[in-house]
């Protein structure tokens, strides 16, 4: 006999109603100390590093307790500030400097520490008078591929780009032909080892390869723009979303590659945003002067609630299970806030009414045997929702009643179904909404 359990956890939250932050403040960094340009870093659930700094004051942070204490972890770090970090994990951990005061560029240096900070060597330095080490970036989760990130250390030179396949402990240094003057900061993108690039200023441009940097392109993403400060792709490597530095309320999107984008907007927008794919969804999130996120790949985008804090600087993440993830966001102010659980951009826990009817996709997918699917419903009346084979025949009935206005959620568990490609459809008096899950056993 098949098993098909499915279970309502949550009915309807209404537009008043606030239940707890999606985002808790968790740590208070020192605020005059992190800088004007501050970027985090998360290796596990219960770390984060931040590193800035002031000029000719660099500084690296570390918690590993939930943001419950903060050590100083600069160490013998010396000269000017820090523009990027990346933890491999809560010992070893990359920061990179921006060459001269104020990130003017010269002979950028890239720091390793193995040891939590009690030292640091520097492991790279890019020569010149113009480098600047803008983004640190390795491929999660075995995180032996990563690439470094500078802008070209000679005027009018290419692009510098450091490449690792272990890790980190040996790096080829690559350059990007016919490349604009510079970089913006934790502007680099990367999917895999073949699909990887980075945003650019005067003029802002998307510039990436999707062949191991045999070949270069530079996109324009169709925004007023002096510079791209973010931009995250799908692993379909379709998907993607950038961010200008003057357009929002105005992000671009892309389904094509890169190869042509088209605006789509985050209400209530404004400043330099960042932005991140959750693996595995149709979810990104954004922050800027707040955070934001999108469960349908950037067509709709709607508030998180952060507890009252505004103002974001950068924020990272990582898969922690099959059904959720971990965030750390960094405010301007130097506070830090978490996210912890699913992210999916239907919350039982949200506070505004839906409204349109969105099915959400299945999450995980494709998964074994469990998963979960969420849609919300903007006015009451009769819901089905019902799971179909790959032939288009009904074969359950998850639910079929009367709804009241708000989000919901069903768990699916499918241990009685064989492995292959199924669809659920949402369907009332006047729409119907259809998407595709995949059971692997």
């Amino acid at each position: 006999m098949i098993k098909f359990a499915l279970r309502l956890i949550i009915s309807a939250i209404f537009a008043n109603t606030i239940i707890f932050s999606q985002w808790l403040t968790v740590s208070q960094l020192p605020a005059a100390q992190q800088g004007d340009y501050p970027s985090i870093s998360v290796p596990n659930c219960s770390t984060f590093v931040a590193a800035g700094g002031t000029i000719g004051n660099p500084k690296v942070y570390i918690s590993t307790d939930n943001g419950n204490s903060i050590s100083d972890i600069t160490g013998n770090i010396t000269g000017t500030e820090l523009f990027c970090v990346w933890a491999l994990n809560s010992d070893t951990i990359f920061a990179g400097d921006g060459g001269a005061p104020g990130g003017a560029g010269g002979n950028a240096k890239v720091y390793k520490t193995t040891n939590r900070g009690l030292n640091w060597s520097v492991v790279l330095q890019t020569g010149g008078n113009s480098g600047f080490i803008g983004s640190i970036l390795f491929q999660r989760p075995q995180q032996k591929f990563g690439i470094i990130i500078s802008d070209p250390p000679t005027e009018n030179g290419p692009y510098w780009i450091a490449k690792t396949h272990d890790g980190g402990n040996t790096w080829s240094i690559t350059s990007v032909p016919n490349s604009p003057t510079y970089a913006t900061q934790n502007s680099g993108f990367l999917v895999d080892s073949t699909f990887y690039g980075f945003g650019t200023q005067t003029p802002g441009k998307v510039y990436m390869t999707t062949n191991a940097g045999l070949n270069w392109n530079a996109y324009s993403i169709g925004l007023t723009s002096n510079s791209i400060p973010s931009i995250s792709f799908r692993s379909d490597k379709l998907t993607g979303i950038a961010v200008s530095d003057l357009a929002l309320p105005n992000i671009a999107k892309t389904t094509n590659g890169g190869i042509n984008w088209f605006p789509v907007t985050i209400p209530g927008t404004f400043g330099e945003g960042d932005v991140k794919w959750i693996d595995g969804t149709d979810i990104f999130f954004f922050s800027a002067n707040k955070l934001s996120r999108t469960s349908n790949n950037g067509a709709g985008w709607s508030d998180m609630n952060t507890g009252g804090v505004l103002l974001f600087e950068h924020f990272d993440h990582i898969p922690t299970g099959a059904n959720s993830i971990c965030a750390y966001a960094l405010a301007t102010n130097g506070k830090v806030l978490k996210y912890e659980g699913e992210p999916f951009g239907i919350d039982p826990n949200n506070t505004q009414v839906p409204q349109s009817f969105i099915l959400e996709q299945n999450y995980p997918n494709p998964f074994n045997p469990v998963t979960t699917v969420k849609y919300s419903v903007p006015e009451a009346g009769n819901v089905k929702l019902a799971l179909y084979d790959i032939n288009g025949k009904e074969i359950a009935v998850i639910v079929n009643k009367f709804h009241s206005t708000g989000n919901y959620i069903e768990t699916l568990d499918m241990s009685g179904y064989a492995t292959g490609v199924y669809f659920y459809e949402l369907s009332t008096e006047n729409i119907t909404l259809t998407k595709k899950l995949a059971l692997i056993k």
